[in-house]
């Protein structure tokens, strides 16, 4: 399939996806106000039968590896581990902190942990990664196929290692290169590299690839999640921190999960 890439950014965009949006729009023009309603849908999601594991798919001690996003809280996943938990699910979270350091580290810490969901469960993962954890799902999964079932990248732009939006542009730019020569402390940047191609290497034939997202996302343009890979694209009425902590976020993951039974 050929490709264009965008002049700011290593991204793939592929021709026939639809295509995120651009020029200022793209710079400025996300609906962030809809990220004030994240506490509300959180309370919501607390106060829900979904806190009871009621209404999602039943785990029967399948493996779930949850991966935060992008400068992300270190509680922003407890919320959907608590839920897969209660209704059977054998979920534990990739402990990133915040998720803002190197690429390799992260991914080397994410396969730590399935491999050790494997050797409790012995089965294959499921990856649930929250934007950048999504990447960083997809990365997992091309590079050890044997260990991953199935990849639900949640709000994850899959076509851009960064979006437009300066929000998340200009902080996560600036980190990166911060990294890359060794601000905190040593990293490779050519293993940086390498994760970047990474990002848009085919995607093994044996896991599943499904995708959950925002229409009304106020940090990530709903057409950056698309992925020729997935075989499905779940839409949601969402903030972005709500795909992963609130009610109708969790609802989609949930449907997610039930492609493991198809």
């Amino acid at each position: 399939m050929s490709r264009r890439t965008r002049a700011n950014s290593k991204a793939a965009l592929h021709p026939d996806l639809e295509n995120p949006t651009e020029g200022i729009g793209a710079w400025i023009g996300r609906p962030i106000w809809n990220e004030l309603r994240k506490r509300r849908e959180l309370r919501s999601l607390q106060e829900s039968a979904l806190w009871q594991g009621e209404g999602m798919p039943e785990g029967n001690g399948r493996p779930v590896l949850l991966v935060p996003g992008f400068l992300a809280s270190r509680t922003s996943a407890d919320a959907l581990e608590h839920i897969l938990t209660q209704a059977g699910w054998v979920a534990r979270q990739a402990k990133l902190g915040r998720n803002f350091g190197p690429a390799i580290d992260a991914i080397a810490t994410m396969r730590e942990l399935a491999q050790e969901l494997i050797d409790e469960t012995g089965q294959r993962v499921s990856i649930v990664g929250h934007s950048r954890g999504g990447q960083f799902g997809r990365v997992l999964a091309v590079q050890n196929p044997e260990m991953v079932e199935q990849v639900i990248p949640v709000g994850s732009p899959l076509r851009t290692k960064y979006p437009k939006y300066l929000v998340v542009k200009i902080p996560a730019e600036v980190l990166d290169k911060a990294w890359r020569v060794g601000a905190f402390g040593y990293t490779n940047p050519h293993h940086e590299d390498y994760v970047d191609l990474l990002r848009y290497a085919p995607f093994p034939e044996s896991v599943r690839m499904i995708t959950v997202a925002s229409k009304v996302d106020g940090v990530i343009d709903w057409r950056l999640t698309l992925d020729t890979a997935a075989e499905a694209s779940i839409y949601v009425e969402s903030s972005h921190q709500g795909l992963f902590n609130g009610v109708e976020g969790v609802r989609g993951i949930g449907e997610a999960l039930t492609y493991l039974d198809r």
